[in-house]
Order: C-alpha cells, then structure tokens, then sequence
C-alpha cells in the first residue's frame, strides 16, 4: 500500500521486510518541509490505514520538518552519517591476522550484536526487549550466508580460539560497503579495526571498486573519529524518526 496526499507533500511506502520480522505494518515516509498541520494530519490518516511505525528520513537543513516532529514530540532516533574513501592506486596490503570466514560462531553472533551498540532498533524504548538482538543476529547470518555480503572477514591470529574482530563487506557496481564492524571490548583500541578496514581495501581493490562507504551513526563519535583518520570524508547526513502510531 502506497499512501499520498492530494497535494503531493509525502508518500507512504511500505517495508515488506520490515513489516514481516516485526509482526506489525512498517513504512518509510517520505516527505520534506511537512508543517505540523500537515503532519497532524498524516498521521491521524495513516492511523487510518493501519500503520504501526514510520521511518522518517529528514535532512539536517530541514527545519520546518524537524519543528513539526519537536512539536509532537516524534522521536528522534538517529543521525545518520554516511563516510567515503577513494582508494588509492596500487595493491593493499591485508593482515595475515585477517581472514574470510563462512562459519557461524557464537562469538560472532556477540560481535554482531556490539556493532549495534548504537542502533536506533536498540535506542528506541517503543521496540520490545530482544528486538535489536535478533535483528543483528539475522544480519550477521545473512552475511555469513552471502545474502548481505560477498565476504565476512575475520581478525583471529594463529594460536587464538575465537576471533575479536568483524567485518562485514558487500559488493555494488560503484563501490564497496562495510555493513558490520565490531572489536571485542577487551581488545579494542590495539590496531584491530585498522587491520579489518585494511583488508576491506584489499578486497574493494581486488574487486575493481574506486571506493568503499560505510555508514554509521554521528553519536558513534569513535567510530566517527575512526574513520576520519583512515581517510574517509563525510558525505552525506540525515536525521531519521521513527513515528509510532
């Protein structure tokens, strides 16, 4: 079901995918400049119609938007950040401590599960308890199965029983996309994560690829910081709400 207005202002499309795995109706609203006469009314009309939850994806520079959702105290549940390397010419250079991997492990269930740390499905106190585990869990099963990701790439050197680092890398026609990147607590900040996103580079050349984006959450300040110092540039931001009706 496709919802719009009669003066074109917003759409509602629904997430097939979403929808399923929740057990309730989800959309994605489309819309900018929406004042809060506008949204007020959106929403008593996709009450209407049976929606549950709506994504709202609003720029940083719309304000009247952002007033409207202030207003009707609609949550702001993310900002996300979405961060570009050029790759440099030449062959990479990709740890011996790093290899592909097509097993599933509780451990990297446990990665998978720290790479959302800061998940809007984990920040917001509307979903139940659980939910964010077992959306992560499907992601990093998905990966492993090559659904969502041509490789999943493990830190696990010789001699050590479980791996402490994941990483998640798909494939498109333009680029290169790291999905999941998680370090053990206990051993982050020990060049771990620099020798994950070195063999991704390694792949992405391999593959052809001028670049690879990653896209994470400006509340991750580190690994924000993180991917600045590897060279990356920020290129595009969005603020994302999540409209429970």
């Amino acid at each position: 079901m496709v919802m719009t207005n009669n003066q074109g202002n917003y759409a509602i499309q629904p997430l097939t995918w979403d929808s399923q795995f929740f057990g309730f109706p989800v959309g994605h609203l489309r819309g900018a400049n929406v004042s809060e006469i506008q949204l007020r009314a959106l929403i008593a009309e996709a009450r209407e119609q049976g929606w549950r939850l709506l994504y709202w994806f609003v720029e940083p520079s719309d304000e009247a938007s952002a007033a409207s959702a202030q207003t009707l105290r609609i949550r702001l549940t993310d900002r996300k950040a979405r961060f570009v390397k050029k790759l440099a010419a030449g062959p990479q250079v990709m740890s011996a401590h790093v290899c592909p991997t097509e097993e599933l492990t509780p451990r990297l269930l446990e990665l998978a599960r720290q790479s959302g740390h800061y998940s809007r499905f984990r920040l917001d106190p509307a979903f139940q308890a659980g939910l964010y585990e077992r959306l992560y869990d499907h992601w990093i099963r998905r990966s492993i199965s090559g659904q969502l990701a041509r490789q999943t790439l493990i830190y696990q050197p010789i001699g050590e029983r479980e791996a402490t680092g994941l990483l998640t890398l798909d494939y498109q026609p333009t680029h290169a996309t790291i999905g999941l990147l998680a370090v053990q607590e206990e051993r982050r900040s020990q060049g771990i994560g620099q020798q994950l996103l070195n063999a991704a580079l390694y792949y992405a050349h391999a593959w052809n690829l001028p670049e690879i984006h990653v896209t994470t959450q400006l509340d991750n300040e580190g690994a924000c910081r993180f991917y600045e110092r590897q060279g990356f540039c920020r290129v595009h931001e969005e603020h994302v709400y999540h409209v429970w009706l």
